[in-house]
């Protein structure tokens, strides 16, 4: 079986979750082909960027190939990208001529029209990973013609995909809802997270961090992620006031590109001596801060599966979050971590308060988040059931004339 997956994002190029998951799932398949009677192969389509490798070999059943592409022209995003998935089937037609694929896997909308295309070239089925959707991002409206015309793709990539995978129970019902997607069209598998990057955190270097951002024992919470309105970082920031009535030394975190966005609100609230913007950090920085905080905390307005708060708890790490999406499936309420609810300051505080009071209640649920991360999203796992699902797929074209 030969497999092509096309991405967006592929590393060095991280700009969201799609970034982490598929370099995460790419290494688990390489794992497991190492351990199969009859191994696969994989080849990984991308848009080039810096200066990766056109071709980098990952291990000898699986490869990424980055393509030259124009820059992307924010103004007409839609138009833009679907214009760079032309050059991407390019590249993938001259790979295919050489060693003939049996199956297609895109993710989202962004690769959605190169999918679609060389599944009606090649016959050959094609299977999506949803991670999002536009309409659920701006709350089930589309206030835009971009909007509108990724509404439409997603819509076309849902109907012509043999196989939809989703994260979370929330995003299959949300398909659902948008889309008319059937039940039975749908696997749900979730998001990983590995365990190995938080375990490298020294000693030295979280209680350097603790010395920089706590230098005098503050509590420390920390938000990590996109600054986008669907995020909820606003709603975190006019919580804060009545956090400090309680605890006035709390101190938040917050690292996400272009975080200085976030500036005239921290003025307004007059918080700003409790608030770093960090902006963009590294993955390391990231991963120790996770080690290094009171609590890590995510209150988004609109969270398909919320890969962060994984990352947390993989970490060890306190997880507050709101009870939207898939975070309140990943974050089970006083087992695992707490949850408040979307878009209210005052329940964020609650939260805040209700952690802080109970250390011990603190520590249990940590120690229960570590252990449901270990038995239930380490990435082999992950891609087994992906890989169980593409050969039902392969199957099933067998038995199917086009």
């Amino acid at each position: 079986m030969r497999l092509l997956l096309i991405s967006w994002e592929y590393p060095p190029n991280v700009v969201g979750g799609i970034g982490r998951h598929v370099p995460e799932l790419v290494g688990a398949f390489t794992v497991l082909a190492e351990r199969l009677a009859e191994p696969f192969h994989l080849d990984v389509l991308t848009p080039h960027t810096a200066n990766a490798p056109f071709v980098q070999q990952l291990s000898s059943v699986a490869a990424v190939h980055r393509v030259e592409t124009p820059s992307v022209y924010p103004p007409d995003l839609f138009n833009s990208v679907v214009d760079n998935n032309r050059y991407l089937v390019q590249k993938a037609r001259e790979l295919h001529d050489a060693n003939p694929y049996s199956l297609i896997h895109v993710h989202d909308w962004l690769t959605a029209s190169a999918g679609i295309e060389l599944k009606h070239d090649w016959k050959i089925p094609l299977v999506a990973t949803i991670h999002a959707t536009e309409r659920g991002r701006h709350q089930s409206h589309l206030p835009s013609e971009t909007s509108r015309n990724i509404n439409q793709l997603e819509w076309q990539l849902c109907f012509e995909a043999w196989r939809i995978i989703v994260c979370s129970s929330y995003m299959a019902g949300e398909l659902g809802r948008f889309f008319n997607v059937p039940l039975d069209k749908v696997s749900l598998i979730p998001n990983g997270v590995s365990v190995a990057p938080f375990q490298s955190c020294s000693e030295q270097r979280i209680e350097e961090l603790r010395t920089r951002y706590a230098p005098n024992g503050e509590k420390l919470l920390y938000y990590v992620g996109r600054i986008t309105p669907e995020k909820g970082v606003q709603v975190l920031l006019r919580a804060l006031p009545a956090i400090r009535d309680s605890y006035p030394d709390v101190r938040l975190l917050v690292a996400g590109r272009n975080s200085e966005q976030l500036l005239p609100l921290v003025n307004e609230l007059g918080v700003e001596d409790a608030v770093e913007l960090l902006g963009f950090i590294d993955s390391e920085t990231r991963d120790c801060l996770y080690c290094s905080v009171d609590a890590a905390i995510f209150p988004s307005l609109y969270e398909p599966f919320g890969i962060v708060a994984l990352e947390a708890m993989a970490a060890g790490c306190n997880v507050i979050a709101s009870d939207i999406g898939g975070l309140s499936e990943v974050v089970d309420h006083r087992r695992t971590g707490l949850t408040f609810r979307a878009n209210d300051p005052r329940s964020i505080a609650g939260a805040v308060h209700q952690l802080f009071s109970d250390p011990v209640q603190a520590r249990a649920m940590r120690a229960r988040a570590l252990q449901e991360v270990t038995r239930s999203y380490n990435w082999v796992t992950i891609a087994a059931s992906t890989l169980k699902a593409f050969k039902n797929v392969v199957a099933q074209r067998q038995n199917v004339n086009w």
